[in-house]
């Protein structure tokens, strides 16, 4: 069971670092300050990742 939420808690960390480091290489991202598609996508994957967690 513990293992289980450790993979899951890994997967909130990976969605959210993938989330925050898109920006840095995305130009669309950094000269609007917006969300391109491919950040709203890591944004939701890692919103997924965290209700699936606190489910």
């Amino acid at each position: 069971m513990q293992a289980q939420v450790d993979a899951m808690e890994r997967a909130v960390q990976t969605a959210y670092s993938a989330f925050i480091k898109h920006p840095q290489l995305c130009g669309p991202c950094r000269k609007e300050g917006a969300d391109c598609p491919e950040a709203a996508r890591l944004r939701q994957a890692w919103r997924n990742a965290r209700a699936a967690v606190a489910a």
